[in-house]
């Protein structure tokens, strides 16, 4: 194969020109998946697709082109802002996922954007993605869209810095109104408690949500000290102030005439032990919520 990439920024050109051959296609955002082909950016059905060829001059494991997002394997987690996507688990030998995650893990550490291939029908969208963070307990990528790269492989949240409660969010028209969200927000906080559900131990992420201590829409934060890994159920529990964290006992308390925790199947009574926890200003107002629905 002639002109090989020798260094992330030659790979990263390449990458730039084939993004806009991309974008001034006719079809474009429609793509044909034989288009994508002849770019050698698309492999048919591998998720990650990586030409370990190409690119082992940069990186040993190669760098990852492009991932494919179906919806049918995995539930992936997709939004304007980006993606969280499952590492491969296939039947093939376990090396074979293992470097296909890594050349994902090298394209985050170098800097170079990975293209996110979405199928819709017989045609192909196409997001430019930037490796956000990984988390290997969760087997996760935050794959993150943008024209410049947010962050590579974040270091965990400092917990000391200023928490911001509460900010101005825009709005997205659906036939609803509803507060736009972060990918990011939910991946941090499936990393930040292990990916289990901090009140039943449910510790399958495709059933588990980020839940938003102070809500969305009273403006709370994205910050991850916001945030309670639930179960789906327990995250609409929450909302319906069914239950609320006491901000200094930290036990879990119930509305007088409402489900008690069995019936919730909250197998705890307290957040006791529990090594992280939210930020104290958000599980106060969260309270003060619960309070005044009681």
């Amino acid at each position: 194969m002639a002109n090989l990439p020798t260094s992330p920024a030659e790979e990263i050109l390449w990458r730039e020109t084939v993004w806009a051959e991309m974008q001034s296609h006719p079809l474009w955002p429609d793509l044909p998946p034989d288009f994508l082909r002849e770019l050698k950016v698309y492999g048919g059905a591998a998720g990650i697709y990586s030409e370990m060829s190409r690119t082992r001059a940069i990186s040993p494991n190669g760098i990852a082109i492009s991932v494919l997002h179906t919806g049918r394997h995995y539930a992936d987690d997709v939004d304007d802002d980006g993606i969280i996507y499952h590492y491969p688990t296939t039947n093939r030998h376990a090396s074979s996922d293992q470097s296909e995650i890594d050349s994902v893990k090298s394209a985050g550490k170098l800097g170079v954007p990975i293209f996110v291939i979405i199928q819709k029908g017989k045609s192909r969208q196409v997001r430019r993605a930037w490796v956000g963070d990984s988390d290997d307990v969760s087997r996760l990528f935050l794959l993150e869209f943008s024209a410049v790269p947010q962050s590579q492989f974040v270091i965990e949240p400092d917990r000391s810095e200023l928490f911001v409660p509460r900010i101005a969010r825009p709005t997205t028209t659906t036939q609803v109104m509803r507060r736009e969200r972060s990918s990011r927000f939910k991946f941090e906080v499936l990393k930040m408690y292990g990916s289990k559900c901090v009140l039943s131990g449910l510790a399958v992420v495709e059933m588990l949500d980020g839940a938003h201590v102070i809500p969305v829409d009273k403006g709370g934060s994205d910050d991850p000290r916001n945030g309670l890994l639930l179960s789906a159920s327990l995250h609409r529990a929450l909302d319906a102030n069914l239950w609320a964290v006491h901000p200094k006992t930290l036990n879990i308390e119930t509305r007088a005439k409402g489900p008690s925790l069995d019936k919730m199947k909250i197998p705890i009574s307290s957040l006791h032990g529990v090594l992280v926890l939210p930020h104290d200003e958000a599980l106060e107002f969260r309270y003060e919520l619960f309070l005044k629905a009681s």
